[in-house]
């Protein structure tokens, strides 16, 4: 079947699922990875303007106060007394060649120290009950030589994009793959354990097509609002009331109609 045909099939109803719960198991894992490949390609190029905007913002915030420094065969050059800090509590800059502090402040949430030769960047985790300080050590080693300003980070984020952006594709792809795998084989699992009782029981093997084929509109539901950026949104509360409501209903859908034993004919004589 064509694949957009298929798709569009797909999200109008639960009968049109009756087609597709007797497929070979390989066919249903194509379209899944179809889908999983296009959705993914959506993704990756929305994420784009997203990150370009935060790298602005970014640089923006630390060109404010930022002292003079740059950067000379993996090494950092400046005449600034050190160590120097600048930004806030949500975005802490700290240029320290002289080891001086020896560990990130805590109270901010995002922040980076800048070493002799390198630079740690850390993330304060304050969901937790005690504030949890998550670190990252990284050289300077490979970075192109330049004053380090807001426009350094643009270029350098820029050159980054044609590499991160196929690789944020292909792991849209498997996360996407494997999440709805697992998913569809633990209800078909437990599905097939509760068709033994049914009068019309489906196999494992047709429950499994359903589950699979049912993840196609919520996935796609999950993809738009996600693109959208809709913020105050669970897209994993969303995403399971589409995919139950699919699921349920095409099962139900695929299922043989009962045919009524005839009642023999009694004589009263």
């Amino acid at each position: 079947m064509n694949f957009l045909r298929s798709v569009i099939a797909l999200c109008s109803g639960f009968a049109t699922y009756r087609p597709y719960r007797d497929l070979a198991l390989s066919t249903s894992l194509k379209h899944l990875l179809k889908l999983m490949i296009l959705l993914a390609l959506a993704l990756a190029i929305s994420a784009i303007p997203v990150a370009l905007q935060g790298i602005d913002e970014f640089a923006r915030r630390f060109d404010e106060r930022r002292p003079d420094f740059s950067i000379h065969d993996g090494k950092i050059v400046t005449q600034v007394p050190q160590p120097y800090s600048w930004g806030n509590n949500d975005l802490r800059f700290v240029l320290d060649t002289t080891n001086a502090v020896a560990t990130p402040n805590s109270n901010a949430v995002f922040g980076v120290l800048f070493t002799a030769d390198s630079f740690l960047y850390w993330v304060t985790l304050t969901n937790a009950p005690s504030p949890v300080l998550s670190t990252r050590l990284q050289s300077l080693r490979g970075f192109p030589d330049g004053v380090v300003n807001g426009d350094y980070f643009r270029h350098l984020i820029r050159e980054l994009l044609w590499l991160v952006v196929p690789l944020g594709w292909l792991l849209f792809v498997l996360l996407g793959m494997l999440s709805c795998l697992l998913q569809a084989y633990l209800f078909s699992m437990v599905a097939s354990f509760m068709e033994r009782s049914m009068p019309s029981p489906l196999q494992l093997s047709q429950l499994l097509n359903i589950a699979i084929h049912a993840c196609t509109p919520a996935a796609i539901v999950v993809t738009v609002y996600t693109a959208m950026r809709l913020h105050n949104l669970n897209l994993w509360l969303v995403y399971l009331i589409v995919y139950g409501i699919f699921l349920i209903g095409a099962t139900n859908a695929c299922r043989d109609p009962v045919e009524r034993r005839k009642q023999p004919d009694i004589d009263p004589f």
